[in-house]
């Protein structure tokens, strides 16, 4: 083992080590998008370190969408149309771990007596799934996917009338959104497709119509984002920043988009953190 990469390993620990070892990670997505593909080899013979080393450097970057791994090195994902959705049963499969821990700080938020809004989504899914067991609690969703996980349970579920979105089985339209006026939210739990530092953002215009008439109502506004939704914008801005109150997510978020939620005074939760 090298001495760089002793030194490299040693502080990985600590705050100093972090900013190392995202140093290295950021300089591997600019040799990478220098020459399109790179081997894990040729990264480690550059770094000064193992090839172990290496592969748990791209595998943080695949999991936020900065690199793809393939044939034993790195290539820069492709780049999808903007306005191209990707089949629902595809993104429930998209970074389970990471949305398993969102969703489990998630129910943390919930209390009893309490009427939540559940946005359609593959993360408000699963948390659909945590809370059945949950007493006293009522729940509306414009997603018929959530409403049938909800429907023979402990909890109580509503749901507005309106066009049904095929594939995503969501419900939309102006009907939709003007019964959901007639509620009010404890808390609201939204799904987005990306989010950045000018704002939220969905694929679809009609289910952000929808969620938009859901944070109108709620008290509290509570975001599911995984870390592979960061700096990304979609087809549709929902709002800025600041229609959020609370953000929950895997990992912490780049420094500008961070930056952004601590002035629009949104509460940033990063799940599995220890003090909450």
């Amino acid at each position: 083992m090298s001495e760089t990469e002793v030194q490299d390993q040693g502080v990985s620990e600590n705050s100093s080590g972090r900013r190392l070892q995202t140093a290295r990670q950021r300089a591997l997505v600019a040799m990478v998008k220098s020459r399109d593909f790179i081997t894990v080899a040729d990264m480690a013979a550059h770094f000064g370190v193992s090839e172990m080393t290496i592969r748990r450097d791209l595998k943080a970057l695949e999991r936020d969408g900065s690199l793809e791994r393939a044939h034993g090195g790195a290539v820069l994902p492709e780049a999808e149309p903007l306005g191209a959705e990707q089949p629902f049963r595809d993104r429930q499969v998209k970074n389970l771990d990471g949305k398993r821990k969102i969703v489990r700080a998630a129910a943390g938020f919930i209390r009893q007596h309490e009427m939540i809004g559940l946005d359609v989504g593959t993360t408000t899914l699963m948390l659909a799934r945590e809370i059945v067991g949950f007493p006293n609690l009522r729940a509306a969703t414009n997603s018929l996917r959530i409403a049938m996980t909800l429907a023979d349970s402990l909890v109580s579920v509503f749901v507005p009338t309106g066009q049904v979105r095929p594939l995503e089985m969501s419900i939309t339209g102006g009907r939709a959104i003007r019964e959901l006026g007639n509620y009010r939210f404890d808390k609201t739990f939204l799904g987005l497709s990306a989010v950045d530092e000018t704002g939220l953002y969905d694929f679809s215009i009609e289910d952000t119509e929808v969620k938009q008439a859901f944070a109108a109502q709620s008290n509290q506004v509570i975001a599911l984002v995984d870390s592979s939704k960061f700096g990304k914008t979609s087809t549709v801005r929902l709002g800025g920043l600041e229609m959020l109150d609370v953000m929950i997510t895997d990992a912490p978020p780049p420094q500008s988009l961070a930056r952004a939620l601590k002035q629009a005074r949104v509460e940033l939760v990063i799940a599995g953190d220890e003090g909450r």
